[in-house]
């Protein structure tokens, strides 16, 4: 977890509980994603150390959240967090919150720099990138519920070559448009741009997954789209557009995270879509409910 005074909030969504009406709203404007390279074999010690960030974060009573990532594919030591703030004066307010409270309680100020000591060894690295959202290069992008009722995040950073972000930006958009004229089914991305913290040029495509069962009916349908996104632009441009991207952009890739409830920190609006997956009920209580339960005696005839 990453061990510096700024705090976490959730993402995607706009969790953070000042920012979040009733409604089920979209991205945030801001979005803190910290990246975390855990050194081999520490996978395991460092779940239980992040745990224990989020139990310091209870009892502070921190008005700010997380979303914590774990590996499917891509680099299996990458752990990432994700957070979402309405601007970066927010993000400011939110962190000297945390500093504060930590500041007025000795006792817990205590069992953080404990927990930051333990967890000091499990990391090779630790990076993190400020970005902002863009509406203009996004394409139906979900919303709260939609992204608490998810179990997979799938992340795509890509880079653009010095001096050909305008040109990039209008290839994504003519690319969204011939989906929105397509009318193209299954296809939501949320797209930030990394303002602070990475190579210029720098953006971030996140999508969502509810199983892995949807990354089968999107491939069986993935001809048929993109046969359909071509006749919209037609061949000529189609054409161009492989050459222009050859130009544009630098580098290119793609990972696929699984949503952790064990290293997440979510507001209680976005708990409550999908509660029995973000606050489970602890196995020590589904063991006493059992025991209880076999133990009950049976009715009188």
């Amino acid at each position: 977890m990453r061990l510096v005074s700024l705090p976490f909030v959730a993402v995607l969504a706009a969790f953070g509980g000042a920012a979040v009406a009733q409604e089920a709203m979209g991205p945030p404007p801001v979005l803190l994603i910290n990246k975390e390279e855990i050194k081999p074999g520490q996978m395991g010690p460092h779940e239980s150390n992040a745990a224990k960030f989020v139990s310091i974060q209870n009892k502070a009573n921190a008005e700010t959240f997380r979303l914590g990532l774990t590996p499917v594919s891509g680099d299996n030591n990458v752990v990432l967090y994700l957070e979402g703030y309405g601007s970066f004066a927010e993000m400011e307010k939110a962190g000297k919150q945390f500093d504060a409270a930590l500041a007025m309680n000795a006792s817990l100020r205590a069992e953080m720099e404990q927990m930051m000591r333990q967890g000091a060894d499990m990391h090779a690295t630790q990076k993190t990138m400020l970005a902002v959202f863009r509406p203009d290069l996004s394409f139906r992008p979900h919303k709260m519920d939609g992204v608490a009722q998810s179990r997979y995040f799938g992340v795509s950073k890509g880079v653009v070559r010095m001096g050909r972000s305008a040109d990039a930006e209008a290839w994504i958009k003519e690319l969204n448009a011939a989906r929105e004229k397509a009318n193209t089914e299954g296809v939501h991305t949320a797209v930030y741009q990394v303002v602070s913290g990475a190579p210029a040029g720098t953006y971030f495509s996140f999508t969502l997954n509810r199983s892995l069962a949807e990354w089968d009916e999107f491939g069986a349908k993935m001809d048929e789209r993109n046969k359909a996104i071509d006749a919209v632009l037609g061949e000529a441009v189609v054409k161009e557009r492989r050459r222009q991207a050859a130009e544009i952009f630098a580098d290119f890739s793609t990972a696929l995270y699984a949503m952790s409830p064990a290293i997440s920190r979510p507001s209680p609006q976005f708990m409550a879509y999908d509660p029995g997956f973000w606050k489970p009920t602890p196995a020590s209580e589904v063991k006493a409910l059992a025991t209880k339960k076999e133990t009950r005696p049976a009715p009188k005839q």
